[in-house]
Parts: structure tokens; sequence; C-alpha cells
């Protein structure tokens, strides 16, 4: 039963689909990178895990690519993992090839912890010495 309910969705939409020359509209985006099971998200939407099987539909113009979920973007992230958020700009009737390397994150990630964990000792420790300085005045 439920083959045959598939089965005929397929073939109706197959006779909707949309029309070649309505596709010429858009442009397509192909993404790739060098690990499996990567999410991707274009213009902060989901668009699905690496190995994708087609290219991504999108409107001509700018458009931001990322394996780097939206909620978890800010300005720091932004400037330090450079490999992982690509903006690019897709051209009408166009397919964009977009190389995301993940590897390269994972030892971006080490790197950028360790920075937070040296600039959190050090404004801990003059805090620290401010405190110190303080109640010795008094």
């Amino acid at each position: 039963m439920n083959l045959l309910l598939l089965l005929a969705i397929f073939t109706l939409s197959q006779g909707f689909g949309q029309p070649e020359r309505e596709l010429e509209k858009f442009g397509f985006i192909e993404i790739k990178t060098d690990s499996m099971d990567v999410p991707f998200f274009i213009d902060g939407v989901y668009v699905g895990s690496h190995p994708l099987n087609t290219p991504v539909p999108v409107i001509p113009g700018f458009h931001e690519v990322s394996y780097i979920p939206p909620d978890i973007q800010r300005k720091k992230i932004r400037e330090n993992f450079t490999e992982g958020i690509k903006r690019v700009y897709v051209a009408e009737n166009d397919t964009l090839d977009v190389f995301l390397y993940y590897d390269h994150y994972l030892s971006q990630v080490h790197a950028v912890k360790t920075q937070l964990l040296i600039q959190n000792t050090i404004g801990l420790s003059l805090i620290g010495v401010l405190f110190y300085i303080v109640l010795s005045i008094f």
C-alpha cells in the first residue's frame, strides 16, 4: 500500500514539476567537504548533510554557505572560522562549487579554545590583582 502511494506521488510530481525555463531563473550551489555527515547551511537554513545528492537551487545573488549552525555564529566565530563560512555569488543558470574544509575546522576549534582559556585566565588574574589593590588601600 505504501509503495503504491509513493509511486502515485512520484508520478504526479513528475507531471507537475517546474518547467526547465523556470529552473533557468535560479542558480545552484554544489557543496562539498572533506568529511562525511557534515551539516550544510545556506543563508542560515539547513539544506542537508554531506554528501548532497543534487546541487541546491538558490535565487541568483550573494549567499552564505556554512557548516556552522547559525545559532552559534558570533563575531568571534566568524573571524576565526573563515573556512567554515563562505560568502559566495551565484549567477543565474549557473552552478557554483563550494568546498568547505571541515578537518581544518577541527584544528581551529582547538586553537580557539586555547586562546579563550588564556584570555579568561589573564582576565581573571587582572581582576584578582585589582581586587587585591583595592582591598589593600582600604
